[in-house]
């Protein structure tokens, strides 16, 4: 017997998984899915990739779930709660639990249409979209492509989205800081490498990076940093990590090469990391998107870009796209993504299920050549 979306949500909340490591999670999934007599195929390894379709002659429409956790340590008291040291902070659980459950009404409702469901990884980190775009090649005939992420920055029942950039170009960057160890009581002969980075981000800031010749549209930040081996010697080597969010993947770039200058006056260098190009929604599927929801009797929010970083700027690349926040807030209280205690309600994910169904059929219908 099929589980529900929600028995299914606490599952995949309790076993929280990173980056490209989601076995459990595909395992979970698999299950599910079988239990509706379906076969998904695994792509991008811990991966998984449906095709339903009714029609041979029409080509599909794809909606995406990310599956990866952050290792996150879980504050949140539920009885599901994560106990592995990884949680789900960013939702993707529920992202997860609607798309099976919309599979699961199309499935047992028999509804019309072609569609290509993708279980991605590795969407906090590694960029999982890449590999996954990579591995299924031409072999599905993809009309469009849509995913929704869930934020309680919005209320249930509102959505957020907007033309052109919705989420920016998004670097990871590591600054390296290479010294000589030395005993803390002979600190003169050794070359301090945790000295070094602390003034390179000294500089960094007392710099106006962010609002220099590119005004707003560049946003860098540090948030990890570690170095040395012993509290007693001077550090040998210091790491510092961040990220570069941008507009364009131009502007991402040209401030990757001021901070890497910037590091090389402390003796450092700076690496690239993942790098995911911006989400860039089609505007004639905004527009009905905007009336999809309108008409449905629910708020839409013009939210503008923003400077979050998702690898779906990989399919935005590859196929006509829409992508939309889905607001969560059931009450007064806001934790924001990434955060130990963000955990939206189960009350949520029938309410997005029939939503996206809903959608799936409208996109499925929508013509915009």
């Amino acid at each position: 017997m099929a589980i529900s979306p929600i028995e299914l949500r606490h599952k995949l909340h309790s076993n929280p998984e990173l980056a490209f490591n989601e076995y459990k999670t595909q395992n979970i999934l698999i299950q599910s899915l079988e239990s509706l007599g379906l076969r998904p195929i695994i792509i991008a390894k811990t991966g998984l990739i449906l095709h339903i379709e009714k029609d041979k002659t029409k080509p599909s429409i794809l909606y995406r779930a990310d599956m990866d956790a952050l290792p996150l340590v879980e504050e949140t008291g539920c009885e599901f709660s994560s106990t592995n040291g990884n949680m789900h902070a960013c939702g993707h659980d529920i992202h997860m639990a609607v798309m099976y459950g919309v599979i699961k009404e199309i499935v047992e409702k028999d509804i019309p249409g072609n569609y290509v469901f993708v279980f991605q990884p590795a969407e906090e980190t590694i960029g999982g979209a890449k590999y996954v775009i990579d591995e299924m090649r031409e072999k599905y005939k993809v009309k469009y492509a849509t995913a929704l992420h869930v934020t309680d920055e919005y209320k249930l029942g509102e959505f957020a989205s907007t033309e052109g950039t919705l989420f920016a170009c998004a670097m990871e960057i590591t600054a390296k800081f290479k010294g000589l160890s030395a005993h803390i009581a002979q600190k003169h002969r050794g070359i301090d490498a945790l000295k070094h980075a602390v003034e390179f981000l000294h500089e960094f800031y007392h710099s106006n990076i962010d609002t220099n010749e590119y005004g707003k549209r560049v946003l860098t930040g540090f948030g990890k940093m570690f170095a040395g081996n012993v509290r007693n010697a001077v550090a040998d080597y210091s790491e510092v990590q961040g990220s570069i969010r941008g507009e364009t993947l131009e502007i991402v770039l040209q401030t990757f090469e001021k901070i890497s200058q910037n590091a090389q006056k402390y003796n450092g260098t700076i690496e690239k990391g993942s790098l995911y190009p911006p989400v860039v929604n089609n505007s004639k599927l905004v527009e009905k998107f905007r009336d999809f929801v309108s008409k449905s009797g629910l708020n839409f929010i013009d939210c503008g870009m923003k400077y979050t970083g998702e690898d779906f700027g990989f399919f935005t690349m590859k196929y006509p796209s829409l992508m939309f926040w889905a607001g969560v807030r059931t009450n007064d209280i806001q934790y924001g993504l990434h955060n130990p205690k963000f955990l939206p309600s189960d009350e949520v994910i029938p309410f997005l299920v029939d939503f996206m169904v809903k959608w799936l059929i409208e996109l499925s219908q929508v013509s915009i050549h």
